[in-house]
């Protein structure tokens, strides 16, 4: 193995070792200053920026990313049944811990494996958390989201005719697989309500006339996860924010999906942007998919496709947490940036596009649906978070199996 090889293997051990010998070298001095040897913990600054006059400016604190880590992490212990909960809580040498050299040596000294975990736990959220708030594409976010709306707004949304609310009622099958619903809900249907967008937009050879029955667009880090209520029988969407005691509280759902499937880069996280569309039919898809086509001048910037709508289902697998019966189009497209001011060279960024019809949108919604939004997100907690961040080896197994 060649010297480099070996470096990139262990480069995340060489790192923490460093960063003890720097905090060390740093952080002796004070001993003779200070009757404790320490400073302010909430003055511990990790990095910083010399501006022109030679002044300095503060990036990130440790202990305020430790701090967001300890609300992460008892966040998502709330969320789960009192006996497990109880069970899991950080111990108090690691939860009232805000200085990184005494996380270190907790990590370095200590015996005890659930308290050193719990540290090293501490600390790599808390560099999940720092990693995410200077990812370029995060950042940038926000100006691709209104850069999107903004060529959505050129290529669909101009030429809308009519909007108008339609009530559709709707409720599971026999089969316990198929949705029906209709327009003229009776007593017995879950009633869901949509305002639909009708648009007409010349085309070469026809003039394409589409109902878009719901659109959103989201920047994952502005979004909250999504819950249902139901009032006089008709259910609407609620959002709640999981972690608002948070500072970054949207990035909790970045973080989490980071943790499910082992990412530890935030840059490799494709649907950082999402746009949603429910229409009609099939028929109807295929006329949305010719407009966003055109709106982008470019047939040929989808990757990723899957496409489990049709019989002859293919492209890419689902969420491994996907239920068999979800069906939908969904697929990564690129968005060109043009040469600007802003940004002298043109570049693309990645835009999350699902679409449903309107039978499959309904199974996202109906809660005794096994493809249901909410069993979804159960079942990503449950079997995908929570054991990565509780493994059996150090918290065992007897209050995992008794929730799952």
């Amino acid at each position: 193995m060649t010297v480099m090889r070996w470096f990139r293997r262990h480069n995340k051990k060489l790192l923490v070792g460093i960063v003890f010998v720097v905090m060390l070298a740093f952080g002796l001095p004070t001993v003779f200053f200070t009757s404790s040897g320490r400073t302010n913990p909430a003055e511990n600054t990790i990095a910083y920026i010399s501006d022109q006059e030679g002044g300095q400016d503060d990036i990130t604190l440790v202990y305020h990313y430790l701090s967001e880590a300890d609300i992460y992490i008892c966040s998502t212990i709330d969320l789960l049944p009192t006996a497990a909960s109880d069970h899991l809580r950080p111990r108090a040498e690691v939860a009232e811990c805000h200085d990184l050299r005494d996380l270190l040596g907790l990590v370095f000294h200590t015996e005890d494996l659930r308290l050193r975990y719990e540290a090293q736990r501490k600390l790599y959220l808390a560099q999940l958390l720092i990693d995410i708030d200077h990812s370029r594409h995060i950042q940038d976010g926000p100006q691709h989201l209104v850069y999107l709306e903004g060529l959505l707004q050129d290529s669909l949304w101009r030429y809308t005719r009519q909007t108008h609310e339609l009530s559709i009622g709707y409720q599971i099958d026999e089969d316990g697989e198929t949705i029906s619903y209709t327009s003229r809900p009776q007593a017995q249907h879950q009633l869901w309500t949509f305002r639909s967008i009708y648009l007409e937009k010349p085309a070469a050879d026809r003039k394409l006339c589409l109902d878009i029955l719901y659109y959103d667009c989201r920047f994952k880090r502005a979004i909250a996860p999504l819950s249902f209520e139901e009032v006089d029988g008709q259910r609407h969407v609620v959002e709640r924010l999981r972690w608002r005691q948070m500072r970054q509280a949207s990035s909790g759902s970045i973080l989490s999906k980071m943790i499910r499937k082992g990412i530890n880069n935030p840059d490799e996280i494709a649907d950082l942007i999402a746009a949603r569309f429910i229409v009609h039919d099939e028929d109807a898809l295929n006329d949305l998919l010719l407009l966003l086509e055109a709106a982008i001048g470019n047939p040929f910037r989808w990757r990723n496709v899957t496409d489990t709508l049709g019989d002859d289902r293919q492209g890419r697998q689902l969420n491994v947490y996907s239920s068999k019966r979800y069906r939908v189009f969904k697929g990564d497209m690129d968005i060109l940036i043009p040469r600007t001011a802003a940004a002298p060279q043109p570049y693309h960024f990645n835009v999350e596009v699902q679409i449903y019809t309107l039978e499959s949108y309904l199974r996202t919604v109906c809660s005794s649906h096994e493809a249901s939004h909410q069993a979804l997100k159960q079942r990503q907690f449950l079997f995908g978070l929570v054991p990565m961040i509780f493994p059996r080896s150090i918290y065992g197994s007897d209050w995992l199996d008794r929730i799952l």
